[in-house]
């Protein structure tokens, strides 16, 4: 049951919930097990995550392994499939990881219920980072429909479908086969959107979360800096004295506080396997990527194909990026908390009062890391740590193709 607060702090994820539920896999339906509905869901979903997750990448996974035993495709060519494989990989690790962690991705959301704001200026905040995390999400969801559009059918209907838009290698049958060939094409195109979909919201679920943490951060940071006008009207409206006013003001941003540090927990529990795979996987496709840059022959008679993964190049990196900034954000947001408290009036009240504030200010000190699965803090510094080794791998493959 979601609270006013809740319901308006919703819109964070509200589209990636909508897109995911538009494809029905967003998280489970709660039926009874003694439905039909239940065992009709179940067995549609297990037949889609056959046909959209697993059948493809593996026949591409397939192709790759024949042609670099066979030795007659190019490092470009490889490289291309590695990254199409490795981007379709980490969408369904992603996905079957929500679907086992539903429980603690649940309890993110219901986390939201414990957020208030309580002014406008407050409410500003959140409507920025609401924006914010709905942008990224179109923009991106947006682009990847356009570059799929465009390399699954634009290219190869200019072409007459004359090879398949994915190289793929089914075992059974073969794919080129003309009783074959235009089924496996629009199973393709059918498929592919879904894919990318998946990997867009999965991708930038996590930004919306973390941008929820981070104003949720500033929302507090305000309240602090406005501690004294918020005592004064406490005073009036509740008849306290001066002590009483500000510890009842000062406990209210406590819990607070908490709140958020509870929901960045949760955050790293139902999220942290999720971003350890965007980093590891996010590396090899960027290095993969470089790579099939300086393969292309004669870059200025191939400028759209050059254009085109420099674009992709960028998005990884850019995505890859934002995982980073983000996590990085919360973090420095958590440690400024400490300085808006020492910067609030609490010289003026009582030593008891003084006791607890200088307690709080001991804990908000302590650093608040993002941790991708206790493997890595989610920062600048790995972004750079990831890319530095990035460069140094594609350094070697470059010399190797």
């Amino acid at each position: 049951m979601k609270s006013d607060s809740g319901a308006y702090l919703y819109q964070y994820i509200s589209l990636h919930v909508a897109t995911l539920k538009f494809f029905d896999i967003w998280l489970y339906k709660p039926q009874s097990r003694q439905s039909l509905k239940f065992w009709f869901y179940l067995v549609m979903r297990i037949i889609v995550g056959i046909l959209v997750y697993i059948i493809p990448t593996t026949a591409q996974v397939i192709y790759l392994v024949e042609i670099c035993v066979a030795k007659n495709a190019g490092i470009q060519d490889i490289a291309a499939i590695v990254n199409l494989v490795s981007t379709e990989i980490l969408a369904s690790l992603k996905l079957l990881d929500l679907h086992l962690r539903r429980n603690l991705v649940t309890q993110l959301m219901d986390q939201f219920n414990e957020f208030h704001y309580y002014d406008e200026n407050h409410k500003n905040i959140l409507d920025k980072g609401i924006k914010l995390s709905r942008k990224l999400f179109v923009v991106l969801l947006f682009g990847a429909a356009f570059d799929v559009f465009v390399h699954v059918v634009v290219v190869p209907a200019l072409e007459g479908f004359q090879s398949l838009p994915l190289k793929m290698n089914l075992l059974l049958f073969d794919v080129n086969d003309d009783k074959y060939f235009n089924y496996i094409c629009a199973y393709q195109i059918l498929y592919k959107p879904m894919m990318v979909s998946t990997y867009i919201c999965l991708q930038t679920l996590p930004w919306a979360f973390m941008i929820c943490a981070i104003n949720q951060l500033d929302v507090l940071i305000t309240k602090f800096e406005h501690m004294e006008e918020i005592v004064k009207v406490t005073k009036e409206l509740r008849g306290f004295n001066d002590d009483e006013a500000y510890k009842s003001v000062l406990n209210s941003f406590i819990l607070h506080y908490f709140a958020i540090l509870r929901y960045i927990k949760l955050i790293q529990a139902a999220l942290g396997v999720q971003l350890t795979s965007t980093l590891f996987l996010s590396a090899i496709i960027i290095c993969n990527t470089a790579v099939q840059i300086f393969s292309i022959e004669s870059p200025h008679k191939n400028i759209t194909e050059v254009i085109w993964v420099l674009t992709y190049l960028s998005i990884f990196i850019f995505n890859l990026f934002l995982d980073c900034y983000f996590g990085n954000e919360i973090t420095i947001k958590c440690l400024h908390v400490s300085r808006v408290i020492f910067s609030s009036p609490w010289l003026k009240i009582s030593t008891a009062l003084k006791k607890n504030v200088l307690i709080f200010i001991c804990i908000a000190q302590q650093p608040v890391t993002l941790m991708a699965a206790k493997l890595a803090p989610v920062s600048i510094a790995t972004f750079t740590t990831i890319m530095n080794w990035t460069y140094k791998a594609f350094a070697v493959m470059n010399q190797m193709k």
